[in-house]
């Protein structure tokens, strides 16, 4: 491993574990309000979402919303009715998984 790797790596650490330790440091102390609290709560589910619909809305390179050319659509409805239901996530993987090992196999 050259100086310069070793530099590089280093410096990815410290810009890595400034971000998060720098929150904590200057809020520890802190009494934050409640309704940040509860904004800062759906932000994993936001990021989720937005990364899950980009890949269920584009099929093959191109936006498709029509279930017979888009063959993730069918099984992202299905995940969607056994992830309400049942509120169960592993539930839900397994039959997205299931879900979309169907489709891909049938057509």
């Amino acid at each position: 491993m050259s100086r310069e790797q070793l530099y590089l790596i280093l410096g990815m650490a410290v810009v890595t574990y400034l971000p998060r330790m720098l929150p904590m440091l200057l809020l520890s102390n802190r009494e934050i309000p409640p309704k940040f609290v509860k904004w800062m709560s759906f932000i994993p589910v936001s990021i989720f979402s937005a990364l899950i619909c980009s890949d269920i809305f584009f099929w093959q390179g191109a936006f498709s919303i029509n279930p017979v050319m888009n063959l993730k659509l069918l099984p992202a409805v299905l995940v969607l009715f056994v992830a309400y239901w049942t509120k169960n996530i592993m539930w839900s993987i397994l039959f997205g998984v299931a879900g979309i090992s169907l489709m891909v196999s049938l057509f």
